[in-house]
């Protein structure tokens, strides 16, 4: 059985893919399968899949119809997978060699994490490194996602996951399968935009976090197929949702869940109006 199980869910990233793939089975640690998921492509994505398909220790599975929710294609890889962690490997990143010799040792070395994750390097269509995801985080704590922590899942949440995704990219996290078991698997709610932001609170209600300051993941921008055109308002109607989970969850008074929706809802304000500014 081996150790992770890497997922690689994809939709027409046919031009992200050989840099995708090759980055996984280029990893110095070894002790890993990996799921390839098509969700009916219509470019030549099953064509390039299916030639990696013939590597050891390779899963290929095709959908004949689109499922319609990248959390489907997530629950698939899950069910066919073995590892004791598992690596959701987005279809349009890719990964340093080393990123999951970084993370499988935190989690061996702390057996109450179930969610450990580097930091990020952000990068465009090209492959040219914009910056890192600090910029998505600096204004929680400039300085806590310099260096490397463990920290108590709840108090995650409430310090920072009541305020944004400070976890933004599944490609670069690693999760402990009997977590991730747990709390229910993978979420089974229709979220376009936020369902990752659900996942990672659900996870830490009953694990610790461990992150990882080397930025070992490259987040490619502006080519997830989740995002839509306009800012805000998919982000309000289901951010709503995972804030208000978190806000039970931590049984946090009325007055602070209203405060801390609040702001959220200030902040997809802000992300409209930038957006009907530069349309304008």
């Amino acid at each position: 059985m081996p150790k992770v199980s890497v997922i690689v869910p994809n939709y027409n990233h046919a031009p992200y893919l050989p840099k995708r793939l090759d980055s996984v089975y280029q990893q110095t640690y070894r002790d890993f399968e990996v799921i390839l998921l098509d969700d009916c492509s219509t470019d030549n994505s099953r064509d390039i899949l299916a030639v990696y398909a013939q590597k050891p220790n390779t899963i290929f599975d095709n959908n004949e119809s689109n499922s319609g929710s990248v959390f489907r294609q997530w629950q698939k890889g899950v069910s066919l997978s073995q590892g004791e962690y598992i690596w959701i490997a987005e279809s349009d990143d890719f990964a340093s060699p080393y990123f999951l010799k970084r993370v499988v040792t935190v989690m061996d070395e702390y057996p109450q994490v179930g969610l450990v994750y580097s930091q990020s390097w952000l990068i465009n269509s090209q492959d040219i490194i914009l910056g890192d995801a600090r910029c998505w985080t600096n204004d929680l704590d400039s300085q806590r996602w310099k260096y490397s922590f463990v920290n108590y899942g709840k108090d995650e949440i409430k310090r920072f996951l009541v305020y944004k995704n400070t976890i933004p990219n599944a490609s670069g996290i690693l999760l402990r399968r009997s977590v991730l078991e747990r709390c229910g698997g993978v979420i089974d709610q229709p979220m376009r935009l936020c369902g990752d932001w659900l996942q990672w609170v659900k996870i830490l209600a009953h694990s610790d976090i461990g992150f990882v300051p080397e930025c070992l993941n490259y987040w490619r921008q502006n080519t997830s197929n989740a995002r839509v055109k306009s800012a805000g308002t998919l982000e309000w109607i289901e951010g709503e949702q995972v804030l208000t989970y978190a806000c039970d969850l931590l049984n946090l008074p009325e007055a602070e869940k209203a405060n801390l929706l609040l702001r959220f809802l200030r902040q997809c304000w802000q992300w409209q109006r930038e957006f009907i500014d530069q349309i304008v």
